[in-house]
Parts: structure tokens; sequence; C-alpha cells
């Protein structure tokens, strides 16, 4: 697999991932302070993935609590954010282009992964 598969891999597992826990507190809401705390650690995160001032405004959506209205700006938000990268698949990117436009490396890829376990692990039963 070389480097673009990679950020493309990512990319799709960031969209499910996004999707997923957005579903999973809007449908539990924040019941119980270890999943609520998880659930604003890993949108913490997320917002991050997108352009800076998009970034900038979740952010502050979300440090007024985590809410279903930050959830539906969030899902927006991040529907627009890969419909803008789904139209690079049609085009011949370069990597560093694809490194520019995703924000993703190895770090990114492995605080993405932990966030997603952390929210998955405080589910409330």
């Amino acid at each position: 697999m070389n480097e673009i598969q990679i950020i493309q891999s990512q990319l799709a597992t960031e969209r499910a991932h996004f999707s997923e826990i957005a579903q999973l507190c809007a449908a539990t809401g924040t019941s119980g302070a270890s999943f609520a705390a998880a659930c604003t650690d890993y949108f913490g995160f997320a917002v991050t993935r997108f352009e800076p001032p998009v970034a900038e405004r979740l952010a502050a959506a979300l440090a007024r609590g985590l809410s279903a209205g930050f959830l539906s700006e969030f899902a927006q938000s991040s529907q627009a954010h890969f419909e803008k990268l789904d139209a690079l698949l049609a085009r011949n990117v370069s990597v560093t282009e694809w490194r520019a436009v995703s924000r993703i490396d190895a770090d990114s890829i492995f605080a993405e992964r932990a966030r997603y376990a952390r929210v998955k692990a405080a589910l409330p039963t």
C-alpha cells in the first residue's frame, strides 16, 4: 500500500467514525461522565481535521457543550469536508497535496484510533 492509499483509507475510516460517533452521541446523549468526556475529546480532535475557519467555529460550539446543535453542525461540516476531498479522487493529486489537504500523518491516525476506541469503551450499557 502506498502513502496515498494509506491517506485515502484513513479518510474513509474517519468518515465512518465521525458519523458513527455523532450517531452514538445523539442516541445516547451525554449519559455517563466518562462517555460524555470521551465524546467531547473525540470531537475536539475531529474538528482539527477541517479547514481552520470551520475548525475554530466547531471548537467554539463544542466548548459550549456537546449538544444536538453541535452534532448537527458537525455532521454538516463533516459532509462538506469529505465531499471536497472526494473531488480529489477524480484528479491525479500528488502525495504532497494529499498530505496538505487531508492533514493525515502517522500521529493523527494513532490519535483518531485511540480516541475512537475510548468512546467505544465508554459506551453506557
